[in-house]
């Protein structure tokens, strides 16, 4: 299968609460702001669902996009001012990682501001009222890919952080600067090969159907084997095979039998490479802690294992 690769031109980076799926209202919600802490939801909760054929993205906090800063070009229709062909990557914050990427939209129109057209299947029944949940962005469903919540690995860096090179304070980030060239190139190379996984391996492809109409409606989700990283834990044990650190010493009974699984090898290379029959949990996986996980993911082609432990003088 050919590589998909990324519009660079038209790019833009959004940050959202983190949920596990973005289908409808989530328990808990963190990191998406006073609103979100105060109402218990945010229109963002949307965005990854399949909507006859479409899904439908908002930007918090406010739905505005300054158009201008992604492209020149601009158009009008019913809805407002848009630009077409975009590629969005989208992203959450966590409180002890910062903002992940944690999905994308590929070919999206967004629109400047927020848009309203009283769809049914964006209303919120939230403490007894119901509530339409704005949109700005619009892709085809297909285009549409979100990580799982598990592998959301790979770290934007902070402006304050890293000598003024990575996004602020606000939501929207437009990585349009020269000096940040460098620093969106090694974000969206990372992006693409996530696309072209979940388009070559049926293992990523995750259908989500709308059954309450007469059509199919379905979006990719990024999403590991988990009969392969069952049979890696059990292997290898429920603790990082770099530092040791186990979640269930730490944090006790919520901590239990959990770890994160990585591709020792990418998963895109693995299944592409002559002779591959399937994944070995033996050879091809490994537990790790989030910290030793995201560590392995901080370049373009992954740190091996053995190159962390030896950072941390294992």
């Amino acid at each position: 299968m050919k590589n998909t690769s990324i519009n660079r031109s038209r790019v833009v980076f959004i940050n959202l609460t983190e949920m596990d799926d973005y289908n409808g209202l989530e328990a808990n919600l963190k990191g998406g702001g006073k609103f979100v802490e105060q109402n218990g939801y945010g229109p963002e909760i949307f965005n990854f669902r399949p909507d006859n054929g479409k899904c439908y993205g908002y930007t918090p906090p406010y739905g505005n996009i300054n158009l201008a800063r992604i492209s020149g070009t601009i158009n009008h229709d019913a809805l407002g001012d848009y630009i077409d062909d975009v590629f969005v990557v989208f992203t959450c914050s966590r409180e002890s990682e910062g903002r992940i990427i944690c999905g994308f939209y590929q070919h999206a129109r967004v629109y400047a501001d927020p848009v309203n057209d009283d769809r049914s299947t964006r209303i919120i029944d939230i403490n007894g009222q119901r509530v339409f949940a704005e949109y700005n962005i619009v892709c085809n469903g297909e285009n549409a890919i979100l990580i799982d919540r598990n592998d959301r690995v790979k770290q934007l860096p902070h402006s304050s952080r890293n000598n003024g090179v990575g996004h602020g304070q606000k939501s929207v980030w437009y990585v349009d600067m020269p000096d940040r060239q460098k620093l969106k190139d090694d974000l969206l190379d990372y992006v693409e090969t996530l696309i072209n996984q979940a388009n070559s391996n049926d293992e990523y492809k995750y259908h989500l159907h709308d059954e309450s109409r007469t059509y199919i409606t379905s979006t990719k989700q990024i999403k590991r084997s988990q009969a392969a990283k069952a049979q890696c834990i059990r292997l290898k044990g429920c603790q990082c095979n770099i530092c040791g650190f186990d979640f269930e010493k730490t944090y006790g009974e919520i901590g239990k039998d959990y770890i994160e699984v990585h591709h020792i090898t990418p998963i895109g290379q693995l299944s592409t490479a002559e002779g591959y029959d399937g994944t070995d949990p033996l050879i091809d996986l490994i537990p790790l802690c989030s910290n030793c996980h995201s560590m392995i993911h901080r370049r373009k082609e992954p740190y091996q294992p053995n190159e962390i432990k030896a950072m941390l003088g294992k």
